[in-house]
């Protein structure tokens, strides 16, 4: 095997434009362009390893493969002295860094003996201005509480630091008690980040609580425990979490520490000493990054948890968190929400999670008793109808069972409910190396985002499968035993859905968590004449700077960016005013953003280009008039960023007339139900151009300022006594889910037959089966047709849909309402 030294690895890194650092013997790589520098090269060996995958190999191999071909090292005459451990120069700089006792104070710092008076002076006044942009750069992340200046350290920037730094925030890693290594976050004048590097051994840093913060309301279950402990990986992330919910964290710095700091206490638990043990329940901050390197590391981390019987909830941001072109965390739900929204985002997801704990805590005696099934295809058969209800212990014991059709169906099931990325990566790559081809082909189809492009030349050593069968005539009949048709293929990546799986689907949905909430916004889109799409959204922070993002797509490219912009006010040389944005896209000409009022005012335009040669080429196509959503036209004249578009662009949309997709009326059928406790529920039901019937509902209070707008799809259903009716879930951010169903009721003999509207409150929590279902009592409900509908007449899809599906006809309707005098 070929040696290669360090400075030989970072020279080739650093030519290829590669990101990288240096820690201990190790350099850490960016080699996939991720933004996580998940390759982790060992040059005294000769290899390297993928912390998000598990692929390694040589480290020739890795630099033939990127096409980066450094010469060997030659071994020395003499033997190297062993290489020095930055351990010892991260506590150095740790003990040199000074402390703050409040934002105004430092504590007394290094030893400023030796220096004249005047040169005293003048390192207290750098001391003063790194301490002051420390301030700036928490306050800017919203962590604005003296306790979190006191969690760090401050350091001067020296010939290494990034240019421009004015002070260098240290956060300390320990391991034991002791501190292994530290992080550097060099700060610059304004309080903004400039930089980040890691400097000796990794390790964690426990945070407490702000000491006046109000911890979040607890399960009695995660109280006997000792409570909540959360865990992420960045200090500013980590932070954000804990003022936010007022439980103490655990900071692990990047995922591949969150998964090791997971399987050490593992270790831990199931040493005889701490059998009995309370410990508290862990909160995993999930990062949701863009390439699902977060994701997947967390759910790895949970499944070592859960495997020791520790318990473990997934934490992930809301989706509708915006951050950054690499992904989003609980840092920028803190920037995009503020306190109170982070407070009830964490709030919610916490209890989604103790819910879905608490489901399958509920049902794991049904699963541990199917996966106990000692005839191999009666467990392999009753499979399905219980992994809705596994944990993640569960689907490892079933993933792990010898009977390749119980693996086989496991996946299966799992697949068609979207929940593949529970599988962790060992269980995946056994499944992927399954000696059964429908099992391997299927894994293949499941996991090849998993993988990494620069697999090792030398030959993995596979890792312990169960005894298994290897002979797929085994089965008899798999088809039978999986309840599906005789001609099913296995190798099909996206099988049709199991009756098993339909029967409990109502139950799976109910504890899905899902949200819908919009957030007041001015979009616009412009469709290129290549097919590709523009879109841009714009929105006013708390202090009026416009912000938002900038989506680039096509379908057939296929290409799919998201990036976060920041819209500057100018004027141009006829000083009229206008906002730009740039987009930096890599390996790409860059893209800016223009927005400018039209020529009467009425409205704002926006318009692309891109920049070749130095020039802004317009991006022509259809669309790029700027309007608000309908959480913006809600709040009117309160929206923050109706408000700034008018002060930047004299855009006045308090004034403009409504949006023309709004004097449009579609067709449809609608209605209204004004429940007992005065809250409104109206929709407006219409069938698509494929004969899928959807709404738009909208749940309103007046008194109580509740304002809510949904869109729902229908599912056919059969009831036992009301026959076919149509049904579909609200999902809603803080309060219970509702169903809302569309059937037509048995009139009395000579009226029209009519269709209606319920709602229904689903209530998971309640043990009493006959309790989960709360039906919404009130006046109203019934579906009239609109005019737009009636001038339609027989071409209307919606009119065709209601009198196949449902027998009823809403001309009829019509006709039988007038004669009885009634008003539409």
């Amino acid at each position: 095997m070929n040696a290669y030294n360090r400075e030989t690895i970072v020279t080739a890194l650093a030519a290829a434009g590669i990101p990288y650092q240096i820690l201990g013997r190790e350099i850490e790589a960016d080699v996939l362009g991720t933004g996580h520098k998940t390759h982790k090269i060992n040059p005294a060996k000769g290899v390297y390893l993928d912390s998000a995958t598990g692929a390694g190999g040589t480290i020739e191999g890795l630099l033939r493969a990127m096409d980066l071909n450094p010469s060997p090292s030659v071994a020395p005459d003499q033997p190297k002295a062993r290489q020095t451990d930055n351990s010892q120069l991260a506590r150095t700089l740790w003990n040199n860094a000074w402390a703050c006792k409040t934002p105004h104070e430092l504590y007394s710092g290094p030893d400023l003996n030796g220096l004249s008076a005047m040169n005293k002076g003048a390192r207290r006044a750098q001391w003063q201005t790194a301490k002051d942009v420390t301030v700036q750069y928490l306050s800017h992340r919203g962590l604005e509480d003296a306790h979190w200046l006191g969690q760090v350290r401050i350091g001067l920037p020296d010939r290494f630091s990034p240019e421009g730094t004015r002070a260098v925030m240290i956060t300390p890693m320990r391991r034991d008690g002791n501190i292994c290594g530290i992080q550097q976050a060099f700060i610059g004048a304004e309080g903004q980040k400039l930089d980040r590097k890691m400097l000796g051994r990794k390790g964690v840093f426990r945070l407490p609580q702000p000491p006046e913060a109000s911890p979040l309301p607890l399960t009695i279950s995660a109280q006997e425990k000792g409570g909540m402990l959360l865990l992420g990986e960045g200090f500013e992330t980590t932070a954000a979490a804990i003022q936010a919910s007022g439980l103490p964290g655990i900071v692990a710095y990047d995922v591949g520490s969150i998964q090791k700091w997971a399987m050490e206490q593992a270790e831990a638990a199931h040493k005889p000493a701490n059998r009995g043990t309370a410990v508290p329940v862990i909160g995993v901050l999930v990062d949701r990054d863009i390439n699902k390197v977060g994701q997947r590391g967390s759910r790895d981390a949970i499944s070592s948890l859960d495997e020791a019987g520790l318990a473990a909830r997934y934490l992930e941001p809301p989706t509708q968190i915006i951050g950054g072109p690499k992904g989003a965390d609980w840092a920028d739900a803190q920037q995009e929400l503020g306190p109170d929204g982070i407070r009830a985002a964490l709030t919610q997801c916490i209890d989604q999670q103790n819910k879905l704990a608490a489901y399958h805590e509920a049902h794991s005696h049904e699963v541990d008793a199917a996966l106990a099934l000692p005839d191999d295809h009666k467990r392999a058969s009753g499979i399905a109808a219980v992994v809705p209800y596994m944990s993640t212990r569960q689907i490892n014991r079933a993933l792990e069972d010898p009977y390749w059709v119980v693996r086989l169906n496991t996946l299966y099931t799992l697949q068609m409910a979207g929940r593949t990325e529970e599988i962790d990566r060992t269980h995946a790559k056994n499944l992927v190396a399954d000696k059964i081809p429908a099992v391997h082909t299927r894994a293949l189809a499941a996991f090849q985002d998993r993988f990494a492009p620069y697999p090792s030349k030398k030959k993995e050593v596979s890792m312990q499968q169960p005894s298994m069968s290897t002979d797929p005539n085994d089965s008899r009949d798999v088809a039978a035993i999986l309840g599906l048709p005789d001609n099913t293929n296995f190798d099909n990546p996206i099988p049709p859905q199991t009756p098993p799986e339909r029967s409990h689907n109502m139950e799976q949905q109910a504890n899905t968590p899902q949200t819908t909430r919009q957030y007041p916004r001015m979009e616009a889109s412009l469709k290129a004449q290549d097919e590709t799409w523009y879109q841009a959204t714009l929105y006013a922070d708390k202090e009026g700077q416009l912000k938002g993002t900038v989506s680039i797509t096509n379908k057939d490219q296929p290409l799919d960016e998201r990036h976060k912009v920041e819209y500057e006010a100018k004027k141009d040389k006829n000083g009229k005013p206008f906002l730009h944005a740039k987009v930096q896209i890599p390996d790409r000409p860059d893209v800016h953003v223009f927005v400018r009022p039209d020529a009467k005012s009425e409205v704002a335009m926006v318009s692309f280009t891109e920049l070749k040669n130095r020039k802004h080429q317009q991006i022509e196509g259809q669309g790029g008039t700027l309007k608000p959503n309908e959480a913006a036209r809600t709040a009117g004249a309160k929206d923050k960023t109706i408000q700034a578009i008018g002060e930047k662009l004299g855009v006045n949309y308090l004034d403009s007339p409504a949006p023309n997709k709004e004097k449009r009326q579609y067709p449809r059928m609608e209605s209204a139900l004004k429940a007992q406790d005065g809250t409104w529920y109206t929709a407006g039901v219409y069938a698509d151009k494929d004969g899928q019937l959807k709404a738009t509902v909208r749940i309103n209070h007046q008194e109580t300022g509740l304002d809510e707008h949904h869109k729902v799809s229908f599912e056919e259903r059969e009831g036992s006594s009301s026959g076919r009716y149509y049904s579909a879930k609200i999902e809603r951010e803080d309060k219970p889910s509702v169903f809302m169903n569309v059937q037509a009721p048995t009139m009395k003999e000579g009226d029209i037959r009519i269709a209606r509207t319920d709602f229904t409150e689903f209530h998971p929590e309640e043990e009493d089966k006959n309790k989960r279902f709360d039906r919404i009592q009130g006046q109203g409900g019934w579906l009239k047709p609109n005019e737009a509908m009636l001038a339609k007449g027989d071409r209307d899809h919606t009119m065709q849909f209601m009198r196949e599906k449902l027998n009823v006809d809403p001309v009829k309707q019509v006709e039988q309402a007038k004669a009885k005098g009634v008003e539409r």
